[in-house]
């Protein structure tokens, strides 16, 4: 009974993990959000950890646009990325275990117990993380054909809009 309730417990309160990612930086804590390194004067590399795929690439982009902008350039182009899925082991784990003694006050006896281990309550809480990597290149312009790898930065901030903002220590609903 005592397992069934803990159960219970640890699946209703996972259930609030699944929600939408607050957009912002990667605090370090939940290891969600985004990370950006400069590779070069008009390339960098970007990851977005979110729970699910499509937030992962959706905000990977997002995230490009915003450096973009914020570089004086108008356009930028993935020339590469990869989607990864965190597929650690749950946090929650059972035993059963079975002994046999003798001595004390009887003379031999067998008992049997069950387990319930908790290896990281913490990381079962957070559920499922996917982080996607890209890299791009920034661009002032774009002229000639349409390649499907180039993006308007202004276009992809206006679309992609997430639904929880991180700022400073406190997150803005939409």
């Amino acid at each position: 009974m005592k397992k069934l309730l803990l159960l219970s417990a640890v699946l209703v309160i996972s259930g609030c993990a699944t929600g939408p990612t607050t957009y912002g930086p990667s605090d370090g804590g939940s290891q969600l959000g985004f990370s950006n390194t400069r590779i070069e004067q008009d390339r960098f590399r970007i990851s977005y950890t979110a729970r699910s795929a499509n937030e992962a690439r959706d905000f990977a982009l997002r995230r490009a646009a915003e450096i973009a902008e914020a570089e004086g350039y108008s356009h930028f182009k993935v020339l590469s990325g990869g989607t990864y899925e965190d597929n650690r082991r749950s946090g929650v784990s059972s035993s059963i275990g079975i002994g046999t003694s003798s001595g004390g006050y009887r003379r031999g006896g067998m008992s049997v117990g069950v387990g319930i281990g908790i290896n990281d309550v913490a990381r079962a809480l957070q559920g499922k993380r996917i982080t996607e990597e890209i890299e791009v290149r920034l661009l002032q312009s774009v002229t000639g054909t349409k390649d499907a790898n180039v993006f308007s930065a202004g276009e992809v901030l206006q679309n992609i809009r997430p639904e929880v903002f991180a700022l400073e220590d406190t997150v803005v609903r939409r």
